[in-house]
């Protein structure tokens, strides 16, 4: 436990007080938004703009239960914004008509863009590109196309499935260091998508030079799993969700679950030490949640957006409550949790 920056009063492992949610996170730079005091259904997940946008309000709409559907931007004022490929919404195929659907999304404070991973589901497995969108609606490919040989990467990774892996930097400091993108459902020794998983990873590169052994503009795919060699996770109901995270030490997980009948509090998901491979699911995640679902019982992912985690919902249900977290927060949170549990 070297290192553990400690969020709440847990002295040591010993004390099984299970800690509080973070307090929310609403910095004045990009709250209040246009669609911030409203309900979050999944047809209008609205998120906060560009920080560079020039005005206050802005806010990016994401519908997170169809992956092919067009972002919108708006004004503070609700007006939809019509500059270069925002004009009419954008889309995948605004980038390439090759691609379909909408993988993940990481919006970075510090580059002032919008990075989406794009699929190509007409090929077998499927073809993964990156691109980026600005405030101003000029779009790039920043990565070439990569079409992946595992099966557990190659179908059902899109936005709205709740086994898409979450993007994050390597380091977990926006503007700079690679992406990946861990999908802990997959089995590499045998190139399926069957248990027992040991999990493949993604590894993209946007600059125009080799990183961490990344070559320029381009993808990897790992090989050897995520966690440590000869541990594999046997359970044919092993479902890890879009996991938060890693942690500076290792942890990983998300709420998965929320149920209208409880309110505020009881939530639930997965919680795991990718560094021991110790993974489990259904886990009670801390009290006081400050986020529920209005109707009616449904499922959530976190986003990575602007230095913090906004979760949003990716089936038939309606949120209320406050839904945003600055992301050192949610790992000192998701850290406690994991000392509570024993995972550290």
């Amino acid at each position: 436990m070297a290192g553990l920056t400690r969020a709440v009063n847990i002295v040591t492992s010993k004390n099984r007080a299970m800690p509080n949610w973070p307090r929310s996170y609403m910095p004045s730079e990009s709250w209040p938004y246009y669609g911030s005091h409203m309900y979050t259904t999944t047809s209008n997940v609205m998120l906060p703009g560009f920080l560079n946008f020039g005005s206050v309000g802005s806010s990016i709409m994401i519908d997170s239960t169809n992956a092919t559907n067009a972002l919108k931007m708006y004004n503070g004022q609700g007006t939809q914004q019509t500059a270069g490929y925002w004009n009419g919404g954008l889309s995948p195929a605004n980038f390439s008509a090759d691609y379909d659907t909408w993988s993940a999304f990481y919006m970075d404070r510090v580059d002032n863009k919008l990075y989406c991973l794009m699929l190509d589901t007409t090929t077998d497995p499927d073809t993964f590109i990156m691109g980026t969108v600005d405030k101003d609606g000029a779009i790039a490919f920043v990565t070439a196309a990569f079409q992946v040989t595992s099966t557990g990467l190659g179908a059902y990774n899109s936005f709205n499935n709740d086994t898409t892996p979450t993007l994050y930097r390597v380091g977990g400091v926006d503007g700079t260091g690679n992406f990946r993108y861990d999908k802990y459902r997959a089995n590499t020794p045998n190139d399926n998508n069957t248990q027992p998983y040991d999990g493949v990873r993604l590894e993209i590169n946007t600059t125009g030079s080799t990183v961490n052994g990344i070559s320029a503009n381009t993808m990897a795919e790992t090989t050897d799993g995520l966690i440590p060699n000869n541990v594999f996770i046997g359970n044919s109901s092993f479902n890890p969700a879009t996991f938060m995270g890693p942690t500076d030490n290792g942890i990983i997980g998300s709420v998965v679950y929320a149920d209208y009948r409880w309110l505020q509090g009881q939530v639930y998901g997965s919680l795991g030490n990718a560094n021991t491979g110790q993974i489990n699911m259904g886990v009670m995640w801390g009290q006081d949640c400050p986020f529920w679902t209005v109707w009616p019982t449904g499922y959530f992912r976190a986003v990575p957006w602007l230095g913090s985690y906004m979760f949003i919902p990716i089936s038939s249900v309606t949120v209320g409550g406050f839904t945003n977290f600055a992301k050192s927060d949610m790992h000192n949170f998701m850290d406690e949790m994991a000392i509570r549990n024993g995972l550290l």
